[in-house]
């Protein structure tokens, strides 16, 4: 017999569960047992055994209906084996519809065959449909004396609200790891099982809460000589030095694609089970990020320190969703492989993108220093032409202005973030808000950073329509989460209208003009001072 079943608490003191222990006793010793009661929990936590405990304790010959069972009477033997006629439990997966319903309702008109009380547990009972419900409703609403309905569910959401309003509720909760472990030092005692330090341990991390799940490993791991190892364990949980997810962070911490699917491909070689080694990666990537704000312990590989806050938030989100896109990949390590390619042409982008941006800078500098070195020429104080420096007022104006813009751009602002860094991880930012929402990833793209100040980026955009847009909450809501993630740093967005800046060329423009007759007596007098040079 499996050990979850040769195991499974058969008293209200055996469950698992302190919390549910205590409130299922205090309901047992009432004179009368409320008749309709929803247990809610995930799978594992003792739903169903809890129910045939509640069926047992009502019908026990020698309690008289009230407090724990004896589990020696003949009612609690027969319900231990399954033979008791007055419990009926009902799988609401298979038996879903209003004719399993209506077959139910005539049935729990009927007496009880030998019990105090005829129980139906109904399991997995948010399958039925929406008629089955409204049929049940009824019934639960009206029922008869010698009745009581147990309704199991994983999934309380699914329940309508006029079902729920009618039981008596009763939550069950995820196990700890501490509260596993004490359920499986009870199997270990039972069966006088020898086990390895930290095997126990391993288990309690890898079932997520479930009692049932962790007996069944159990189950599998034991031999004939009944003694459990922790290599054993490990390879059993895909969790050994071989499944290891440290060799892929450090190869996505070095930003290494090639290496990052080798390791993936040496994964699905040694036929990892990818659920369980992305449950392992995100742990680590997550007791990194918590103890980094004061939560938890660090990790110890260096490598793991050298990703930023920022970079482990956008790690887990996106192996968060390869691990919600392996339940329906057509190649099971796809989802891995693309979370693998999409983390390296992030940033192969982003060096493109400061490239580029470097390069226009150098550029738009060596104008500028071109039009100052023309302009400081006119302002010669002993030269004959200063009377004439009029001509190019305007241009030399708009000269150094372009120059004052530029020289802004490498002043620091909100903890080192400034404008240059902004326009070299702007692409990151499309990127970065591309999935959230395509619409104002496309408007964002008509636009430019203008100013970084005090944590308010404030951006340009060049018509009232893309300004009104980025302006309603929807849409700034979702640039300044992702604004916020890329620059690692609480970003508010501002936007203003603005004209598109013409481009400075690299020498000043020509302009041609009618010369005055004032003009052309200067250089009439300029060809006489210098030769007709």
């Amino acid at each position: 017999m499996s050990f979850y079943l040769k195991y499974r608490p058969q008293k209200i003191a055996d469950l698992d569960l302190p919390d549910i222990r205590q409130s299922l006793g205090r309901l047992l010793e009432k004179e009368k047992t409320s008749h309709a009661l929803l247990l809610v929990g995930p799978r594992g936590s003792g739903k169903t055994s809890a129910a045939r405990i509640i069926a047992k304790a009502v019908n026990c010959l020698k309690n008289e209906g009230r407090g724990e069972p004896c589990n020696q009477c003949l009612h609690c033997e027969e319900i231990t084996s399954g033979r008791f006629l007055d419990l009926i439990e009902i799988d609401a997966a298979s038996n879903r519809g209003i004719d399993d319903v209506r077959t139910l309702r005539e049935n729990v008109k009927l007496a009880p065959a030998k019990g105090r009380k005829k129980v139906y547990i109904i399991d997995e009972v948010h399958m039925l449909t929406t008629e089955a419900f409204n049929a049940l409703l009824k019934t639960l609403e009206e029922p008869p004396a010698h009745v009581i309905f147990i309704l199991c569910t994983t999934e309380q959401e699914k329940l309508p609200e006029t079902i729920i309003s009618r039981c008596l509720k009763f939550n069950f909760r995820k196990a700890s790891p501490a509260e596993v472990i004490s359920s499986l030092k009870k199997v270990v005692k039972g069966e006088e099982l020898k086990v390895e330090k930290g095997a126990l341990e391993l288990i309690a991390e890898a079932v997520d809460g479930s009692f049932r799940d962790g007996q069944k490993i159990l189950d599998q791991l034991l031999g004939r000589n009944k003694e459990i190892t922790l290599a054993e364990t490990q390879k059993l949980l895909n969790q050994g030095e071989i499944f290891s997810p440290l060799k892929l962070i450090a190869a996505l911490a070095e930003r290494d694609t090639r290496a990052g699917l080798v390791e993936v491909a040496r994964l699905m070689e040694n036929g990892a089970d990818l659920k369980a080694f992305l449950f392992n990666f995100l742990k680590i990537l997550r007791q990194e990020l918590m103890s980094r704000i004061g939560v938890g312990d660090p990790v110890e590989p260096e490598w793991v320190k050298s990703l930023s806050s920022g970079e482990i938030r956008q790690l887990i989100r996106r192996f968060c969703q390869a691990g919600q896109e392996l339940k329906s990949a057509v190649i099971p390590q796809l989802p891995l492989e693309l979370a693998v390619i999409d983390w390296g042409e992030t940033e192969r982008r982003n060096e493109e993108g400061k490239i580029k941006n470097n390069k226009a800078e150098e550029k738009r500098v060596q104008a500028a220093k071109i039009a100052g070195e023309t302009k400081s020429g006119f302002k010669a104080e002993n030269s004959p032409f200063k009377a004439g420096a009029g001509l190019n007022q305007d241009r030399d104006n708009n000269s150094q202005g372009q120059s004052h813009r530029e020289v802004n751009t490498e002043e620091e602002g909100n903890g080192g973030l400034n404008l240059n860094k902004i326009n070299g991880q702007w692409s990151a930012l499309l990127s970065q808000v591309k999935p959230l929402n395509h619409s104002v990833e496309v408007l964002l793209r008509t636009c430019r950073p203008d100013r970084i100040e005090d944590g308010i980026l404030t951006i340009r955009a060049f018509y009232q329509f893309h300004k009104e847009r980025l302006e309603s909450v929807k849409c700034r809501e979702i640039v300044e989460s992702a604004a916020s993630q890329v620059f690692d740093s609480p970003i508010k967005i501002r936007c203003i209208l603005g004209k598109r800046e013409k481009p400075v060329s690299e020498a000043a423009p020509v302009i041609v003009r009618t010369e005055t007759a004032a003009e052309k007596d200067i250089l009439v007098t300029a060809s006489q001072i210098f030769n007709g040079k």
